[in-house]
């Protein structure tokens, strides 16, 4: 994964998964295993590949028996290499479909001091975004286009201030029927002109066979955006000659290619990493803006 992500030009990336998914009731390797393993991994992938790697542990709708435990491990592993939880699951069209068990997950971590994310808003209706921001204190929302079904609720918590992060994956959203096979009236092309707090991102790259560099085309492209960056991944300037390419071969201008990197940077200053750790980071996407005269 650190390979495929420096691949593309990524500095860091935090990887979210169900440690009790990658494992087998009563096999030798539990889910705190799985968290231990990929920490290994990652370790390993930092030092090779010059990327930063770090961990969402994600409940599943559906499987509530394993929300205690992400909590816990999510708790204990939080200063190595765990920084947030999320939930991820099909909600099946039904608003705030949560189960108890997993709200109350989220209200502990919120106490215990443990970012969260929340998947919202991409197959349930636009009150399961406010459910996951105002009962399930996300400071992330996973995709969330269906809170334009909800003027005054989008202008509340994404125009009128701008402090919840949107991860939006251009791809996905057409291919799960999240938003409708539309591209030029995409939710991201809303967001872009009213500069909403938001990034692009990919979504589960095994099943979409998709890239970073993907997802930017599809933006660019699909939806007459300029370039941009799931979970929050920042560029270095290896990416440089991808929008290069792009600024000589179709015509973009090298600010409306800023406009994508700029997004990016809001998905580093809302990564869940310490402000020490993001630093460096958004100092090498600031330093990629064009001057005036560019």
């Amino acid at each position: 994964m650190c390979e495929d992500q420096a691949a593309n030009g990524v500095i860091y990336f935090e990887a979210r998964y169900s440690p009790h998914l990658l494992c087998l009731p009563g096999g030798k390797l539990n889910a705190t295993g799985v968290v231990e393993a990929v920490k290994r991994g990652f370790d390993r992938g930092e030092k090779k590949f010059n990327v930063k790697a770090r961990s969402i542990l994600c409940c599943i709708r559906g499987l509530g028996q394993y929300a205690d435990d992400v909590l816990q491990i999510a708790t204990d592993y939080r200063h190595l290499g765990v920084v947030g939880i999320d939930v991820a699951g099909s909600s099946g069209g039904a608003d705030e479909q949560y189960e108890s068990k997993i709200v109350e997950i989220f209200q502990e971590a919120f106490k215990r001091g443990i970012h969260r994310t929340v998947h919202a808003g991409e197959s349930g209706a636009a009150k399961e975004v406010e459910k996951a921001i105002n009962v399930m204190h996300a400071e992330r929302i996973g995709h969330g286009y269906r809170v334009m079904q909800d003027p005054e609720m989008y202008k509340k918590y994404f125009l009128d201030q701008h402090r919840i992060h949107l991860e939006a994956c251009p791809y996905s959203s057409v291919m799960t029927g999240a938003v409708p096979l539309d591209w030029k009236n995409h939710p991201i092309a809303t967001w872009a002109k009213d500069k909403v707090n938001f990034s692009i991102n990919r979504d589960d790259p095994t099943c979409f066979d998709n890239t970073m560099t993907s997802e930017l085309h599809w933006a660019k492209d699909k939806v007459n955006f300029s370039i941009n960056r799931d979970d929050p991944t920042c560029f270095d300037n290896t990416m440089t000659s991808e929008l290069q390419l792009v600024k000589d071969e179709i015509g973009a201008t090298i600010h409306q290619l800023w406009q994508c990197v700029s997004t990016q940077l809001n998905a580093a200053e809302a990564s869940f990493l310490t402000d020490e750790e993001k630093k460096p980071i958004i100092e090498k996407i600031r330093a990629a803006e064009p001057s005036l005269s560019d």
